[in-house]
């Protein structure tokens, strides 16, 4: 069994309680649906009014390498016009790379905050 292309086994087993407990709460329902209604309603104009602005704070990108995004996208690149103080770093996984790589993904986050 498989939650996408990452096998439930992955998941710690309290991660994945808590992902279904979740799951079956209306406030976290909506929210989910919301978020995608927002990508097809409102992120397009949100996007287009800041495309030409930088931020200027501290910033990490992180993402899986193994997932969609990782093999289509040079995700660093995406970021660096947008972002004047970025630090990159590609993890193994995919989409849940922070379920698939709790270690590696806190070693990162450890070595870029102050």
């Amino acid at each position: 069994m498989a939650w996408g292309s990452t096998p439930l086994s992955d998941f710690d087993p309290l991660a994945l309680a808590a992902y279904r407990a979740a799951w079956r709460t209306p406030e976290a329902i909506r929210g989910m649906c919301n978020d995608y209604r927002a990508a097809l309603d409102i992120d397009f104009d949100l996007d287009a009014a800041d495309l030409h602005r930088t931020i200027d704070c501290p910033s990490l990108v992180m993402w899986g390498t193994d997932g969609a995004m990782g093999k289509m996208y040079e995700v660093a690149d995406t970021w660096a016009d947008r972002l004047s103080n970025m630090r990159s770093t590609p993890l193994p996984g995919g989409h849940f790379f922070v379920d698939q790589y709790p270690t590696q993904t806190a070693t990162a986050l450890l070595d870029f905050l102050p």
